[in-house]
């Protein structure tokens, strides 16, 4: 098939790209054309993919001779892309769901995939095309619509070669994410600290970390490692006990959590929006449903086999098993055209 994937622009989509769904759509590209697809990737300059790449933009917004607002960046983006449409046989829009009203300018079927929690604004949009094809990243992300049903749920895949198997872990409990309220770290040091486990924090220095969480940081029971990335990323997985998820508002997926897995790390999480559809209780992690039985997730947790969460994780989020069922997805939708 001859596939276009339309990015996101907030970096260039390569391996490592800054922005998550940029990462993402360059693996996703990489999968699909292993499986003999034709893959076209629309995005900014500095991209890498396999495939054919189309530089609608200089670079990312911001850059030195694109635009400075991000909205009229994804919206160039995305409409370069339809107007190429008919070079195709589908198009996959990754551009939140700005792509439902172009669904007449479009000489192919469009997928739309929002990669974050809906907002009121990509509930209403929806709705006023309710027929357009949506998939999910979870059966959470849209349940609280019933009325929106996606044409698939495709949950995200990883690249299990990126991560190591790790048997045997380090002293340690690990929190790797964004440190605001929603993540849960303050619940993070107060869990560790009443177990009495070392907890490693990672991620990048913000506002509320600098006021919250770092005066609980001293270094020996609560130690913060920085913002890491790559192996260093992998290390900090693989060498833990186990890695707590305090969240405390849903989410629509969480990568860390296959991340972890993936390096034989068990999870203890919250049973909050997709964690329950991730983790496989008692085989890849613990989940709580209160803040009082967090605690006891954690100590179960420890007690897993950690190879039985690698090979788990394995079988369930491969990013051969996404890529194939996004494959899947374009034909029936290419078919019924």
């Amino acid at each position: 098939m001859r596939i276009a994937q339309v990015s996101t622009v907030s970096s260039p989509v390569c391996q490592h790209a800054r922005g998550s769904v940029e990462a993402w759509v360059w693996l996703l590209t990489r999968e699909l054309t292993r499986l003999g697809h034709e893959v076209t990737v629309f995005g900014c300059g500095g991209s890498h993919v396999d495939g054919k790449m189309v530089e609608t933009l200089p670079g990312p917004y911001g850059a030195p001779g694109s635009l400075d607002d991000w909205q009229l960046c994804e919206w160039v983006n995305l409409c370069r892309a339809v107007e190429q449409s008919g070079n195709f046989d589908v198009l996959h829009t990754h551009a939140y769901l700005w792509g439902i009203p172009l669904k007449k300018f479009s000489r192919v079927p469009l997928v739309h995939t929002l990669h974050i929690v809906p907002d009121d604004n990509a509930v209403k949009l929806w709705a006023q095309s309710p027929h357009s094809n949506v998939t999910a990243i979870s059966k959470h992300q849209w349940s609280g619509h019933p009325e929106l049903q996606p044409c698939a749920v495709i949950p995200h895949g990883v690249d299990i070669s990126q991560f190591t198997f790790q048997p045997k872990p380090d002293d340690y409990i690990c929190y790797l994410g964004r440190f605001v309220s929603g993540k849960g770290p303050l619940q993070a040091i107060a869990a560790a600290q009443a177990l009495g486990l070392r907890l490693h924090m990672a991620g990048p220095e913000n506002a509320y970390f600098r006021e919250k969480v770092k005066p609980l940081v001293d270094g020996k029971s609560v130690e913060y490692v920085g913002c890491v990335s790559g192996a260093d990323r992998e290390r900090l997985l693989g060498g833990a006990r186990a890695l707590i998820y305090p969240i405390q508002y849903p989410e629509s997926f969480g990568l860390v959590l296959l991340e972890a897995m993936l390096c034989g790390t068990p999870v203890a999480a919250m049973r909050l929006g997709a964690v329950s559809e991730i983790v496989d209780e008692g085989v890849t992690g613990c989940m709580a449903g209160s803040p009082d039985v967090f605690l006891q997730s954690i100590h179960n947790a420890l007690l897993l086999d950690r190879s039985q969460v690698r090979r788990q994780a394995e079988s369930r989020f491969s990013a051969e098993r996404m890529a194939g069922e996004y494959a899947a997805l374009y034909e029936r939708l290419a078919a019924k055209k």
